[in-house]
């Protein structure tokens, strides 16, 4: 089920080496896969926080197993 949040992550995506900082549109697990929409995003190289672009909106569909969710705070 989708379900919109109202709230500002960080995705980190192990296997890419890449940090996405934005506000989740839509959130959605399946089995073993997480399908996620940000919105004003910010990319960054995972191992050296070095930025890399910005996007409005990104859509993210990824195992479980490769993906890290922190709040930001």
């Amino acid at each position: 089920m989708s379900e919109p949040i109202q709230r500002k992550i960080y995705l980190t995506d192990l296997e890419r080496d890449l940090t996405f900082s934005g506000f989740v549109k839509s959130f959605v697990e399946s089995g073993k896969t997480m399908d996620i929409v940000l919105l004003d995003v910010k990319v960054y190289e995972y191992s050296s926080s070095n930025f890399l672009y910005a996007a409005p909106e990104i859509a993210v569909s990824r195992p479980k197993s490769a993906l890290h969710i922190e709040d930001v705070k």
